[in-house]
């Protein structure tokens, strides 16, 4: 696989210019796709694969062109899943590489098909993970994209970390089951988003009641409705509950995601239900940034005030808005050597509000989607700045 990662053998500059490269492509890529969804959950063992997989497929009956990117790098089970684990990459005229085609609206990559034999150990550590997930998104042709479904393993490490950083508008899915266990490792998936910035699409509970196969009732076999009352005590929309059902297991093993083997089961309808419910759920995410009722403003600050000047400013103020209120705010440093643009790109910034911004820096913002306010008077509290562009006083 050490081919697969020029980037870390590179040295000094060639590792530089590649690196450079390699992120002009990452963002063209991610231009192509209109929303990004990462699905995780904060332990093992819920369904999380089952979820991304069949999520994936069913928009894809939806006329939707569709992505799926599997980035459980030592534990990869999507190609099973969709009973195509040797699918091969497709090399295009260009010299770029194509996901592997599952069907017309639907391709998917893992890192399975790559490795020399089925059951090779991946055995890496951080900084091989990150490049080898970077590479997945810019060096792969992935093409436009309604949706790019990301499967993440459980937990918040490396993997989930780099999609977050990588992909600073992804949202992010929850699975979760009705147990109290699984709902305490949940809300560590949460905090996780909170903490990275990441806006949360909603919740989905797993497991939730169980399918008989005799006949075909639901039984509430590991409790019921604790993603849903999580959902609300969190502030977060639920979307939906999938049943426990034998032939989710059997599906999956075949290489058949139950919601295409099975289209009139109860379970096939709930992840009809849950595919509409994110169909409607990120058109209104895309909506709320697009018509300002979602911001998220950055003001240079010097302690509680703003910073008479942008350059040099390190220290940041960073509020996040929804439908005119300041719901969280935060302080962020910015480090020495990360280019202002792309730092407030990765902290996912939508407004920066400042006294005056130097011409050279003003392209740049304008192309990341950042918009601009200028004339906020220096010295003001920066509570007080932001306060005065919501109410219209600073334009």
């Amino acid at each position: 696989m050490a081919e697969t990662i020029p980037g870390l053998t590179a040295q000094g500059g060639e590792r530089s210019a590649i690196l450079e490269h390699q992120e002009r492509r990452l963002q063209e890529q991610l231009a192509k796709i209109r929303h990004k969804i990462m699905v995780m959950s904060g332990k093992g063992g819920v369904g999380k694969s089952s979820v991304a997989v069949n999520l994936a497929i069913g928009l894809s009956l939806q006329d939707f062109m569709v992505g799926l990117l599997d980035v459980d790098l030592h534990g990869p089970n999507v190609p099973k899943m969709l009973g195509l684990r040797r699918g091969r990459l497709q090399r295009r005229p260009d010299g770029r590489i194509g996901a592997i085609v599952y069907s017309p609206n639907l391709k998917f990559l893992s890192i399975e098909p790559l490795l020399p034999q089925e059951d090779a150990a991946v055995i890496w550590r951080g900084p091989l993970k990150i490049s080898a997930i970077r590479q997945f998104i810019a060096d792969i042709d992935w093409g436009k994209l309604d949706y790019l479904i990301i499967d993440a393993p459980p937990g918040t490490g490396d993997e989930p970390l780099t999609v977050a950083k990588t992909i600073p508008d992804a949202y992010a899915l929850l699975v979760t089951t009705p147990q109290e266990v699984s709902l305490i490792d949940v809300r560590k998936s949460y905090n996780f988003c909170r903490k990275v910035k990441m806006r949360i699409l909603g919740l989905v509970e797993n497991m939730s009641g169980f399918i008989c196969p005799h006949c075909g009732k639901e039984v509430d076999l590991f409790k019921r409705g604790g993603g849903e009352r999580l959902a609300e005590e969190l502030g977060i929309k639920f979307l939906g509950r999938i049943p426990v059902d034998p032939r989710i297991v059997a599906a999956g093993d075949a290489g058949k995601p139950v919601i295409a083997a099975y289209p009139e089961s109860k379970t096939a309808e709930a992840f009809e239900e849950l595919v509409r419910n994110v169909v409607a759920a990120t058109e209104e995410f895309f909506r709320d940034v697009e018509e300002g009722r979602y911001m998220r403003l950055a003001v240079p600050v010097e302690g509680p005030v703003v910073a008479e000047s942008l350059e040099g400013a390190d220290l940041f103020a960073l509020y996040d808005v929804e439908k005119g209120q300041v719901k969280v705010k935060d302080v962020a440093k910015k480090p020495e050597d990360s280019p202002l643009d792309l730092w407030l790109k990765e902290q996912v910034v939508t407004h920066l509000i400042v006294p005056q911004i130097p011409e050279e820096l003003k392209q740049k913002l304008t192309n990341i989607g950042v918009r601009l306010v200028e004339g906020v008077a220096p010295k003001t509290k920066a509570d007080l700045a932001v306060q005065d562009y919501l109410a219209g006083i600073i334009k």
